[in-house]
């Protein structure tokens, strides 16, 4: 006689069970991918936001018709070579350096230079790129500010210029070095920036929303690690801490309508910064201002600004 095969009846609990299980599994697998894709797509535009820049350079003193300039070149701490313009003023009169903003370089700021050179200053404009090879690894701040520091060295050397008063103009990526260096440095007399931060991540955040439209607070959050990660060992005090140290240093911060993020940093460093100082709002940045008249406006508040508190002789 034939056995007949017995199967174990499965209980309707067991049964759920084991759904919930696969529908966990299946969640934490999509989960898992999702992940994966979002870190992978956060590295890149890391490092494509860390490496951004422009060697393009589409003016030079040439093509303004200057004649009273030289090329000056220094190296920074770390062996790199920078190429910079000097546009020569009145001799023996303070010596403005001029700071290029994030994606940018110094022909820029040609225009702002030779309004400055114009009323008799002395303007240095640099690049932070090395003239040898493309590019470079930006940690938006502590390194450029290492680049100026050098740059201040070595035209204070230069004959002709008063190396005692030191003013420095920055934007964005500039705007922290110039901060930094006032920070650091009395031999500063004046500092202007356009949209200032005080810690490196804000200004990699402004740009990451720049490529997006806005970043979710997931995708932020992997990016904003991945920043961290790639500048570990990066000394980032902030700048906010040494304010103080700018007491009787005037300042000039100047923000934009068309930065809204920059625009909140820069107003947060002015409303803790000591007096002597004052906060422009200008419906566009530097970077932005290419109309006849919105850059007039804005060179004037920069040339105003220096003539009030960077003297063309030292008493």
């Amino acid at each position: 006689m034939a056995t007949q095969e017995i199967k174990p009846i499965v209980s309707p609990a067991r049964k759920l069970l084991t759904l919930c299980r696969r529908f966990a599994t299946g969640v934490l697998t999509v989960a898992a991918g999702i992940l994966v894709v979002l870190i992978g797509a956060a590295a890149f535009l890391t490092y494509r936001i860390t490496t951004a820049h422009d060697s393009v350079e589409n003016v030079t003193p040439a093509s303004y018709l200057l004649s009273s300039y030289e090329n000056v070149s220094f190296t920074d701490a770390d062996g790199n070579q920078h190429e910079g313009w000097l546009l020569i003023g009145l001799r023996g009169a303070p010596v403005i350096i001029l700071c290029h903003g994030y994606g940018s370089n110094r022909s820029a700021l040609l225009s702002l230079g030779t309004v400055l050179q114009a009323n008799h200053f002395n303007v240095y404009l640099f690049n932070f790129d090395d003239s040898r090879r493309a590019g470079y690894h930006s940690n938006f701040g502590p390194h450029e500010a290492s680049i100026l520091r050098a740059a201040m060295s070595r035209v204070r050397r230069l004959e002709g210029i008063d190396p005692r008063h030191l003013g420095v103009f920055g934007a964005s990526l500039g705007a922290y070095a110039t901060l930094a260096a006032g920070e650091r440095d009395p031999a500063v007399a004046a500092l202007a920036m356009d949209g200032v931060y005080s810690r490196p991540v804000q200004l990699f955040n402004v740009r990451l929303d720049a490529l997006l439209g806005g970043a979710g607070w997931l995708f932020r959050l992997i990016a904003d690690g991945e920043f961290h990660l790639l500048n570990i060992g990066v000394t980032d005090p902030g700048l906010q801490s040494g304010l103080s140290r700018l007491a009787g240093t005037p300042k000039l911060f100047l923000a934009s309508d068309d930065a809204p993020m920059l625009e909140k940093t820069t107003r947060r460093l002015y409303d803790e910064a000591p007096q002597p100082k004052r906060l422009v709002i200008l419906p566009h940045s530097q970077a932005e201002a290419l109309s006849g008249p919105e850059r007039k406006e804005y060179e004037d508040q920069v040339l105003n600004f220096f003539l009030q508190n960077l003297p063309l002789r030292s008493e």
